[in-house]
């Protein structure tokens, strides 16, 4: 199935939404004070406490803030934290939106080396075909009822040839069996609203050297680092997977190597993911794996040299990551 979303055609895929127990709806009601700016949002209680043992223990343990039914989270911004509750109630969440840049005067070309086989997986739509009476106008089919031997009544097919203009193949079909079949057929489109919402979950691919995929990186980053510390492990799978799915789909214009260069500094930023001596934070194992894919794109980026540069284990695991490359 596909359908147009900011422009764009996108194939859908059908994302499970989840239905949350009905005793979600009936917990009590708990609220956080998110960033700087102090935006409250209350939310029910069980549907957040349920997420991680860290946050149960927040919203139904001894702490002070079970008492008070409120917390305040600082360092999470409105709309990752925003996010955070769309996983919470549903199972996914909206994926963060591109910027779009003014002309850049540099190629439309993509210096991008990605194989050919990332969109492998892709679904197309594929029409059903259809048999010659089926194709052809002028075949009414018809469901005729007949008793059986058993008297049971049995549906059997008929095909009743009708002339162009000719209603006589009709006059057998009796009122009441021509409004059973009507009924039958109604159809309530409730594709239309879950179309919107699925294509708003979707990963988009980037088509123009103007679209700026810095807050679509970060975004997923963000939230990989809001659920890697309060221990929600699905929600850093899912983080993780549409990152990546995002990456392997990224065209590497020249103006936007920087986009993959912010995401490198968020995600080495010790005050992000953790520097770990023997092993490597999920995101920025992540993230290495596709720069060093992707190095010969990159390296002669001014961004790219000067993050080379700095202090820090980006250096360290790039080197780590090139060794696997040498035959």
């Amino acid at each position: 199935m596909a359908a147009i979303y900011e422009g764009q055609v996108v194939l859908l895929s059908s994302i499970p939404m989840l239905i949350p127990d009905r005793s979600v709806f009936t917990s009590k009601l708990f609220t956080f004070v998110i960033g700087p700016e102090k935006k409250a949002i209350t939310l029910h209680a069980e549907a957040i406490a349920k997420q991680s043992p860290a946050l149960h223990a927040l919203i139904n343990g001894n702490m002070k803030e079970a008492d008070s039914g409120e917390t305040t989270f600082d360092d999470v911004s409105e709309e990752t934290f925003i996010r955070f509750c769309q996983f919470a109630y549903s199972g996914d969440y909206e994926t963060p939106v591109f910027t779009l840049e003014p002309k850049v005067p540099s190629s439309t070309k993509t210096l991008s080396q990605r194989s050919s086989t990332a969109d492998d997986d892709a679904e197309s739509i594929v029409e059903a075909p259809q048999d010659d009476l089926a194709a052809d106008p002028s075949v009414e089919s018809v469901y005729e009822a007949e008793d059986s031997d058993s008297n049971d009544s049995v549906l059997t097919f008929e095909a009743k040839i009708v002339a162009p203009g000719d209603s006589s193949g009709k006059e057998n079909i009796s009122k009441t069996r021509r409004l059973r079949r009507e009924m039958d057929r109604k159809d309530y489109d409730i594709e239309a609203a879950r179309s919107i919402t699925t294509a708003r979950c979707e990963i988009r691919e980037n088509s123009l050297a103007e679209e700026d995929y810095t807050p679509v990186f970060l975004g997923h980053a963000r939230l990989y680092v809001f659920a890697e510390k309060w221990g929600i492990e699905a929600l850093k799978l899912l983080t993780l997977h549409k990152l990546h799915r995002t990456l392997i789909k990224f065209s590497i214009y020249e103006a936007r190597r920087g986009d993959i260069a912010e995401l490198a500094i968020f995600a080495y930023s010790n005050e992000n993911t953790p520097d770990l001596e023997d092993d490597m934070d999920a995101l920025r194992a992540l993230v290495i794996h596709y720069i060093t894919c992707e190095l010969e794109s990159l390296i002669d980026a001014p961004e790219f040299l000067a993050l080379l540069e700095q202090p820090g284990l980006f250096s360290r695991d790039l080197v780590k990551m090139m060794m696997k490359r040498i035959e």
